[in-house]
């Protein structure tokens, strides 16, 4: 499923628990080896809460996260649009800032950072980035491999970490408050260092899935100018 799919299911999650006095937990992800929920969302009186993350204590257990909370009944439950942007965010790896989110950086989790990498993977297997994944005339799924995937995110974080120096900001609390990750920011960035450097004449690997009069592919050799590429299936 999209982002949009599954900001869309949340949604959903939530409207059905509204319409049962009984039941205050929804289920939207299930791990079945962790016999839990990943992505669960609670309408309880008036508190109501997208949770990512496992919340068992088991030893397992990687750490969660509020994608969104509130406790006033006067503030509603974010829009489909507005879940898919958090989504988003989560599964680059970035930090939200909105101050209905939040994080739980406990020393039985390990670090905040390597919680992100957790959330993230947790939306990312659910829901593939549109960029990454299309449907060619055929019926069938096109979908970026693991190498595809590690070099897009290998990118990304490079481009982050270039704003970092550029903006000088020194540790984790500082970047996290002044420069969090947006990444629209990083996506223009990224085209625009890319178009440079293939104005010079670089060869750059920009992986992409186009669609030409419905028909969807990979991105071929000819676009980035390498003689192989050893990332496509």
């Amino acid at each position: 499923m999209s982002y949009r799919e599954l900001a869309g299911k949340i949604k959903d999650g939530y409207n059905s628990l509204k319409k049962e006095p009984v039941f205050k937990y929804y289920n939207i992800i299930w791990n079945h080896k962790l016999e839990t929920a990943e992505i669960k969302v609670i309408n309880d009186a008036q508190f109501k809460a997208i949770i990512i993350g496992n919340t068992r204590n088991v030893l397992e257990s990687r750490g969660y996260m509020y994608l969104f909370y509130t406790n006033d009944r006067k503030i509603p439950f974010p829009s489909i649009r507005e879940i898919e942007r958090r989504l988003k965010i989560v599964a680059d790896r970035g930090t939200l800032t909105d101050q209905d989110a939040d994080y739980f950086d406990l020393e039985e989790y390990g670090s905040l950072k390597a919680q992100r990498i957790y959330f993230s993977e947790i939306i990312k297997r659910e829901a593939k980035m549109d960029k990454v994944k299309k449907v060619d005339h055929n019926g069938k799924e096109l979908e970026f491999t693991d190498l595809m995937l590690n070099r897009i995110d290998e990118v990304d974080h490079a481009v982050y970490q270039m704003c970092l120096t550029l903006l000088e900001l020194e540790n984790e609390e500082d970047y996290e408050k002044r420069f969090p990750r947006d990444v629209s920011i990083l996506e223009e960035i990224r085209e625009s260092v890319i178009q440079i450097l293939k104005k010079r004449q670089y060869k750059v690997c920009n992986l992409f899935i186009e669609d030409e009069d419905g028909n969807q592919e990979f991105c071929g050799l000819e676009s980035c100018g390498l003689t192989k590429c050893v990332r496509h299936p």
